[in-house]
């Protein structure tokens, strides 16, 4: 199954629908999440939603503004809407009779307005159990190493963001390709580059498929780079991510366990030293 993300800033004129034509018919993605689109959807011909084979759609409700995101998906795919907000859209997707859950993303600038995403997400988990994935623009990074530019980030925003990671055992996913996802466009000291376009999964996620990558596609048309997230039951297996949760640290036998469990010679080098 394949997913394609893009704040495309912008789908109104001839030259963002080829460029987005284009998009589907190199990726063929299952399904197609556009944020940032700055027209009402009926405004869409019913000839570009044909030629990337769009039968089924959901909008999110941010009134008394348009929807500023929209998934899109054929026949292809079974998948029901169960959730929708000014900052997301949740699917229910039956694949190879198994439930996985997708939220697509377009979170607000402000912090206050990510900490009620942070809370809906997490209702969301608590409700419908499985494997889950959301992607899309969570407008926050996780720290001064995602960001290019003269100001540091927001710290409370990226606490708030990694908190809510932590508490609910989530994997950020690599990404393959440029790190930043957006780019504001200007030169020298007034540049300023962001990883604000990611995907994120639970265990049970990368449990159910075998093969999970996500990939930051090319910038056309926009300040943001399209993101592809592929999943499939091939014989490459993903890599079991490395965790760290900072509530371990506060655990009293922590700092025993640590120091007892370096302190153990391990016999040989290398990696039977290191993994030993």
């Amino acid at each position: 199954m394949k997913m394609v993300y893009w704040n495309i800033r912008g789908i109104g004129n001839p030259e963002s629908r080829i460029t987005h034509k284009n998009l589907f018919d190199t990726q063929k993605p299952n399904i197609i999440f556009i944020a940032e689109p700055m027209i009402p959807f009926e405004n869409v011909p019913h000839l570009f939603q044909r030629n990337i084979n769009i039968i089924k759609f959901c909008l999110n409700n941010c009134l008394p503004r348009i929807p500023n995101l929209w998934g899109l998906w054929g026949n292809d795919l079974d998948a029901t809407v169960i959730f929708v907000s000014d900052q997301c859209i949740a699917l229910e997707i039956t694949f190879q009779g198994k439930k996985v859950f997708v939220a697509a993303i377009c979170a607000h600038n402000l912090y206050m307005g990510h900490r009620r995403l942070w809370a809906t997400l997490t209702n969301l988990q608590g409700c419908f159990h499985g494997p889950w994935i959301c992607l899309g623009d969570f407008n926050v990074v996780l720290g001064a190493h995602e960001k290019r530019g003269r100001r540091p980030p927001n710290m409370t925003s990226w606490n708030d963001f990694m908190g809510w990671s932590n508490a609910n055992f989530l994997t950020h996913l690599g990404t393959q390709g440029i790190l930043s996802t957006w780019y504001n466009g200007r030169l020298g000291g007034e540049s300023v580059a962001l990883r604000l376009d990611r995907a994120i999964c639970n265990d049970p996620w990368l449990d159910f498929w075998r093969n999970v990558s996500c990939c930051n596609l090319v910038r056309h048309q926009s300040d943001h780079h399209p993101l592809l997230v592929s999943q499939g039951f091939s014989s490459v297996s993903h890599a079991t991510p490395f965790k760290f949760f900072t509530s371990w640290t506060t655990h009293a036998d922590c700092k025993r366990l640590v120091k007892e469990t370096w302190s153990k010679y391990v016999f040989g080098g290398g990696i039977v030293e290191l993994y030993g």
